[in-house]
């Protein structure tokens, strides 16, 4: 697929043109669900032709090949030399389920360690999905700098292991969900790789937010999804699986099987509709025409920062802050294009109001939240992309203003919907 013409300015409005988002809604919240350009989507439905032209001849002849040819640009954007460790699958919780199904290990002596997680990825464990891991939660409360947190870490490992409990597997954040802030993953990973432990990175947030090397890196195991920043269609991920796991690791949904072909049993589940994977190639061609990766990345940090400040400011509060890499005070350097911004303590927010905020904020005003709560206290994750600007953020200030000071304008108090 090629791009004509002159490109889009970032945050203008015929940028905003290239997406099918609403013109009224104030799409803050690209993190949870992400976007797809219209040339993109446009990009799938000529796949799904394809596909439909003769499904005979594209499932026994072409199948395997198409995948693979739509994989090549991601394995560069991910510092790979070819795709012979990468797959596509529907989203990140698919590989994490592969991993943690397929591993085995001394019964109660193996401990799954999240960092910073999803609380999805403990339910993995506690509803026995691998009963011979238990879980080992470490909390740990943002802003911390990286290197207090890699001590702690540390510290954990060594404190289980003097207690005879083996730590043979750590899950944990590139750019964690809850708050939003970029974990110091590649310190991380080197930790756990001296200490003998098998890691498995959940990089959701990763891929179009932060570069990425995995060729340097070299984890065991690790999912990003594109379909949050790449612009890829919903539902696409990739999951890497290094070359001594491959013997390993299976699909959780088991459609076929063939010997010494691992990649074939992710790729081929059931009747899957592949039509978003093959749209990878457009999407980041379309990145590459509006500017790069480096400049998309630029555009959303700078723009996650101001806007989080006008929000800020807007409500008398402030943005999380911490010591990230490079940083020696409270820096942006946990910052990536998703910023965190402190609700204020006023007396309508309470935790029932703050469970209804987000469909509230959906339904009445049309704008993109993710409300949370973290360190004793409540906050909005708010997203930054190319199809935003100040004005954006300037207009959700000032409807949060509203919703969170009813008493200065006589507003209805706030009843979440049932």
């Amino acid at each position: 697929m090629t791009f004509d013409g002159p490109p889009p300015a970032f945050g203008s409005k015929e940028m905003r043109a290239q997406f099918s988002l609403d013109p009224k809604y104030i799409a803050t919240n690209h993190g949870s669900f992400g976007a797809a350009p219209k040339l993109v989507i446009e990009e799938r439905i000529k796949q799904m032709l394809y596909i439909e032209h003769n499904p005979d001849t594209f499932c026994k002849i072409d199948y395997d090949g198409v995948l693979d040819k739509a994989l090549e640009p991601v394995a560069k954007i991910c510092g790979l030399d070819d795709v012979s460790e990468i797959v596509f699958t529907v989203n990140a919780t698919t590989g994490v389920n592969a991993v943690l199904r397929r591993l085995r290990s001394k019964p109660k002596r193996s401990f799954f360690c999240p960092l910073f997680m999803e609380t999805y990825l403990t339910r993995l464990i506690t509803t026995a999905i691998n009963d011979q891991f238990v879980p080992l939660q470490l909390d740990i409360e943002s802003p911390i700098s990286d290197s207090d947190l890699i001590k702690k870490v540390e510290a954990l490992i060594e404190r289980e292991r003097t207690d005879g409990n083996d730590i043979v597997l750590a899950v944990y954040d590139i750019v964690s969900s809850i708050p939003g802030i970029v974990c110091p993953y590649v310190e991380l990973t080197r930790l756990f790789q001296r200490h003998n432990i098998l890691t498995c990175i959940d990089g959701a947030h990763a891929i179009g937010q932060v570069p990425l090397n995995l060729k340097t890196l070299k984890p065991d195991f690790l999912v990003t999804n594109l379909h949050k920043w790449l612009f890829v269609p919903r539902g696409c991920c990739v999951f890497y699986c290094s070359r001594r796991f491959h013997g390993v690791i299976r699909h959780p949904v088991i459609s076929e099987v063939r010997p010494g072909d691992w990649r074939r049993g992710f790729h081929w589940v059931g009747t899957t509709d592949v039509s978003a994977y093959l749209t990878a190639p457009a999407a980041i061609g379309f990145r590459e025409w509006i500017g790069g990766e480096d400049a998309i990345m630029a555009y959303n940090h700078n723009l996650a920062i101001k806007g989080g400040e006008i929000v800020a400011k807007k409500l008398g509060t402030f943005i999380m802050r911490g010591i990230g890499q490079g940083e020696s005070t409270f820096g942006n350097g946990l910052t990536a294009s998703m910023v965190n911004v402190a609700v204020p303590e006023t007396p309508v927010v309470t935790e029932q109001f703050m469970n209804g905020l987000q469909v509230y904020l959906l339904k009445e005003w049309n704008c993109g939240t993710a409300p949370y709560k973290h360190g004793g206290r409540y906050w909005l994750r708010l997203s930054a992309q190319v199809y935003l600007n100040e004005e954006d953020f300037e207009n959700l200030a000032n409807i949060l203003r509203k919703v969170f000071f009813p008493f200065a304008i006589n507003f209805v108090h706030l009843v979440p919907p049932n």
